[in-house]
C-alpha cells in the first residue's frame, strides 16, 4: 500500500486550492433598529436559526445558476486548465466539473462561509473563488431590490383598497347612529342603563323586605301570643303577657291559702279575665297590622318587578343598537389603523432596503496559492502506512479468530475437558517452521501410516505412538484389556491409531486382537493390507468360526486381526449391537488386549453402544479440522452413557509444535551418526 500510494503521489498532477471567506449576519426580532426596522446582529453566538440560515446561503452558493454565471464571466468553457483535454463540453458537463472542484463550508464557531476551489492553475482557482463570491453578493442585492419593488407595488394596491374601505365603513357608522339616535355616549352616561340599575337595586331591597314581612305575617296567623311577643319585645302585648302570668300566679296562691269561696278569689278571676280579653284584642290588632304590611310589601315588589322588566326591554333595544354601532365603529377603526400602518411602511420601505443591504460582505478575498495542496507526499505515505498496518493487523486477528474455532494444540483440548491428553501424533505431510526437520526420515513409508510403528520404529511418529500407549497403560491401576478407539467424525485417524497401538502391543509380546467394528465403512483390512474374505460380519451371523474369520499378521505372531469382512446393512450392524458383547467376553480369555476400531460418534450411534463393553475409550481428534463445539458434543455424548473415556489423542499436530521440539533436539540421523563416531 505504501509503494502504490508513493508512486501515485509522485506521478499525480499538482492541484492548487484557493480559499476565500465571506460573512453573513441576520436580523434579530429583538432589535428595533432605525425607524422601527430590525438591524443586523453581529454577535458570534450560534443558534439553530443561524445554522439553518447559513446552510441556506451555502446551498444558494452551490446552485447551478451561480455556477453558470461564473463559467460565463470567466469563460471557463474555453480554458484548457478547467475543461482538460476535451474539445467540446456541454453545459451539464461544465456545471459538473465546476461543482466537482468547488467546496463550500461553514467555519465552525463563526458566521463565516468558506469558499474553496481546486485547479491545476493557482490563478484560475483564485479567480473562480472571487468571481463566485462577487456574483453571489450581486445576486443577493438584486434579489433584495426586486423584493422591495414587489412589496412596494403590493402595498400601493392594498392602500387603494383600504382607503375605499375606510370611507365606506365611516359612512355606514354615521348613518346608523343618526337613524337610531345614538349619541356615542358610554354606559356610565346612559340614563336607561342607570335607571335599570336603580330598579334592580330597589327590587332586591323590596324582595328582602317582603320576605321579612312574610315571616311576621305567618307568625301572626298562628294566633299564638307568645310568638307575637317575641316579634315585638317592648310592645303592649309583652306587658299584658307579664300581667297575665302574675295574676295566674296570685290566683294559684290564693286558691291554696284562702280557698275558693274567698272574695279575693273572685276579684283575681275578674282581673285575669280582663287581661286575657286585652291580650286577644292586642293579638288581633298586631295580626291585622302585619297582614297589611305584608300585602303592601308584596304589591310593591310586584310593581318594581314589572317596572324592571319594562326597563330591561328598553335596555335590550338600546344594547342591540349599541352593539351594531360598536361593530361598525370597530370596523372603521380597524380599517383606518391598517391604512395608516401600511402607509407608514410604504414610506419607510426604501430606507429598510438600504439598512438590510449590509448583512453580507466579503472579508477575505482569495489569493493565488504558492504551494500545491495535492499531492501531499508526507501525509499520503503516513496514511498509507497507518492504513496498511491497521489492515494487516485486522487480517491477522481475523485469521487468528478463524483458527481459534478449530482445535489445533494440546492446550486447547486441556481447556475443553477435565480428562488428560494421552499424546499428540505428528502430521506426517507437514513441513517445519522453526528448526524441525523439513521432512521426516523415509517419508515414502508414510503412505501406509498404519504400519509406521513397524516399518520405522525410530521415527517421530512411532515414538509418538509409544508415548500414547504408555499413557494409556498407566492411566489405570490395571492395564485395560478392551480398548475402544473412536472419533467425533470420520477421517480423523482412528484406524491408524488403532493399528499402530496394536502393533506396539504385539511387539511387547502380548497377544493382541485388532477388531474392525466399523461395519459401515471398514478400513482395517486396507490399512493392514489384508484380503478379507470373512470377518466380523460373518462371525456375527455365525456363518463361520472365529478361527476362520481372524487373520494373522506377518512378522508379528502375537497380532491377530478380525476385519469387518463382507457386510450387509443393516442386518450386520443390528447383530453387532446384540451379540458383540458375548463375543468380547469370550475373547478376554484368549487375548491380553482387544483393540476395537469403532465408527465415529456423531454420525451414527454404534460407537456409543459399543462403549459399554470397553475398559477404556480413546477419542481421536484431528488437529485443525475438528471444531471445539464438535469435540464438546462428542465428549458429552460419551459422558451421558457413562462410557469409560480415558483421554484424547491429538492427531495431525504440526511438527514445529512444542510437543515434538524436544524429540528433534534429542534424536536425528545426523545426531546419531555423530554419537556413533564419538563412541
Amino acid at each position: 500500500m505504501v509503494a502504490i500510494v508513493t508512486v501515485a503521489s509522485l506521478v499525480m498532477k499538482p492541484q492548487y486550492d484557493a480559499v476565500g471567506r465571506m460573512v453573513v449576519v441576520f436580523h434579530r426580532d429583538n432589535d428595533s433598529g432605525v425607524l422601527g426596522f430590525k438591524g443586523v446582529d453581529t454577535s458570534l453566538l450560534e443558534d439553530p436559526e443561524d445554522r439553518a440560515a447559513i446552510d441556506t446561503q451555502i446551498s444558494i452558493l452551490q446552485t447551478d445558476a451561480l455556477a453558470l454565471k461564473v463559467i460565463q464571466d470567466l469563460r471557463l468553457d474555453q480554458n484548457p486548465m478547467f475543461i482538460g483535454g476535451a474539445k467540446a463540453v456541454n453545459e451539464d458537463r461544465l456545471v459538473k466539473l465546476f461543482h466537482k472542484s468547488l467546496d463550500i463550508s461553514k467555519v465552525k464557531g463563526t458566521r463565516l462561509i468558506q469558499i474553496r476551489f481546486r485547479s491545476p492553475d493557482p490563478q484560475l482557482a483564485a479567480d473562480v473563488v472571487n468571481g463566485l463570491a462577487k456574483d453571489y453578493v450581486d445576486h443577493y442585492y438584486q434579489s433584495q431590490f426586486q423584493v422591495s419593488e414587489q412589496i412596494s407595488a403590493f402595498l400601493t394596491n392594498q392602500l387603494k383598497e383600504l382607503q375605499a374601505r375606510v370611507e365606506d365603513s365611516q359612512q355606514k357608522l354615521m348613518e346608523y347612529q343618526k337613524q337610531n339616535g345614538i349619541l356615542g355616549l358610554d354606559n356610565q352616561q346612559n340614563i336607561v342603563t342607570t335607571k335599570l340599575a336603580d330598579l334592580n337595586k330597589e327590587l332586591t331591597a323590596s324582595e328582602a323586605d317582603r320576605v321579612q314581612k312574610e315571616v311576621s305575617y305567618r307568625l301572626a296567623r298562628s294566633g299564638q301570643p307568645e310568638l307575637l311577643a317575641k316579634l315585638e319585645p317592648g310592645s303592649l302585648l309583652t306587658t299584658l303577657r307579664a300581667q297575665q302570668d302574675d295574676l295566674e300566679r296570685q290566683n294559684a296562691q290564693a286558691s291554696v291559702q284562702l280557698g275558693p269561696t274567698n272574695p279575693k278569689m273572685a276579684e283575681l278571676s275578674s282581673q285575669l279575665s280582663q287581661v286575657r280579653s286585652s291580650i286577644d284584642a292586642e293579638v288581633k290588632r298586631i295580626g291585622d297590622r302585619l297582614t297589611y304590611e305584608y300585602h303592601s310589601a308584596a304589591e310593591r315588589e310586584r310593581m318594581l318587578r314589572a317596572a324592571l322588566e319594562k326597563q330591561k326591554q328598553v335596555a335590550d333595544d338600546l344594547d342591540a343598537h349599541a352593539v351594531q354601532s360598536e361593530i361598525l365603529k370597530h370596523e372603521f377603526e380597524t380599517n383606518r389603523k391598517l391604512y395608516e400602518d401600511l402607509l407608514q411602511k410604504q414610506k419607510e420601505l426604501g430606507i429598510t432596503a438600504s439598512l438590510k443591504s449590509s448583512n453580507i460582505w466579503i472579508v477575505d478575498p482569495a489569493r493565488a496559492p504558492k504551494l500545491p495542496s495535492e499531492p501531499n507526499l508526507v501525509r499520503n505515505v503516513a496514511l498509507s502506512l497507518a492504513f496498511g498496518l491497521f489492515g494487516g493487523m485486522c487480517l491477522a486477528f481475523g485469521l487468528e479468530k478463524i483458527n481459534e474455532k478449530t482445535i489445533r494444540t494440546v492446550e486447547q483440548v486441556q481447556l475443553l475437558s477435565p480428562l488428560p491428553v494421552l499424546g499428540a501424533l505428528p502430521l506426517l505431510e507437514a513441513n517445519s517452521k522453526n528448526g524441525a526437520p523439513a521432512n521426516l526420515p523415509a517419508l515414502s513409508i508414510y503412505r501406509n501410516r498404519a504400519l509406521v510403528s513397524l516399518l520405522e520404529p525410530m521415527s517421530l511418529a512411532a515414538e509418538s505412538y509409544r508415548s500414547v500407549l504408555t499413557s494409556l497403560l498407566l492411566s489405570q491401576p490395571t492395564p485395560p484389556v478392551v480398548i475402544q478407539v473412536t472419533s467425533a467424525l470420520a477421517a480423523e485417524g482412528k484406524t491408524t491409531v488403532s493399528a499402530n497401538l496394536a502393533i506396539l502391543l504385539a511387539r511387547l509380546r502380548r497377544r493382541v486382537l485388532l477388531i474392525d467394528a466399523d461395519l459401515r465403512r471398514p478400513r482395517i483390512h486396507l490399512a493392514m493390507q489384508l484380503n478379507a474374505t470373512a470377518g466380523l460380519g460373518a462371525l456375527l451371523k455365525k456363518s463361520v468360526a472365529f478361527e476362520e474369520a481372524v487373520c494373522s499378521f506377518p512378522n508379528l505372531p502375537d497380532l491377530f486381526i478380525l476385519p469387518a469382512g463382507p457386510v450387509t446393512q443393516p442386518e450386520d450392524t443390528e447383530l453387532l449391537l446384540s451379540t458383540f458383547k458375548e463375543l468380547v467376553e469370550s475373547w478376554r480369555q484368549r487375548f491380553d488386549h482387544i483393540i476395537i476400531d469403532s465408527p465415529p460418534l456423531l454420525p451414527v450411534a454404534d460407537a456409543l453402544r459399543l462403549s459399554v463393553v470397553a475398559d477404556s475409550v480413546i477419542l481421536v481428534i484431528r488437529a485443525g479440522e475438528v471444531g471445539k463445539d464438535t469435540f464438546q458434543r462428542a465428549q458429552d455424548a460419551l459422558f451421558k452413557v457413562n462410557a469409560p473415556l480415558t483421554g484424547f489423542v491429538l492427531n495431525g499436530a504440526q511438527l514445529d509444535s512444542a510437543d515434538f521440539r524436544y524429540y528433534h533436539s534429542y534424536y536425528s540421523p545426523d545426531q546419531s551418526k555423530r554419537l556413533g563416531n564419538a563412541a
